[in-house]
């Protein structure tokens, strides 16, 4: 099986996995800010993808 490693897929994976991740941190914390932990999980994943294709 081939992996599609373009960069619009893994952007758009990584937002579709800190979304979901989310969805269960809100019913742990109601009051947090979506927006900003959505962006700050995005960017850890993004990173973390940057090093292991190192």
């Amino acid at each position: 099986m081939k992996r599609d490693t373009s960069q619009q897929t893994l952007i758009t994976a990584v937002f579709e996995a800190s979304n979901a991740a989310l969805d269960r941190l809100t019913h742990l914390v109601p009051d947090i800010d979506r927006d900003r932990c959505e962006y700050a999980l995005a960017t850890l994943l993004l990173e973390e993808a940057w090093v292991v294709g190192r």
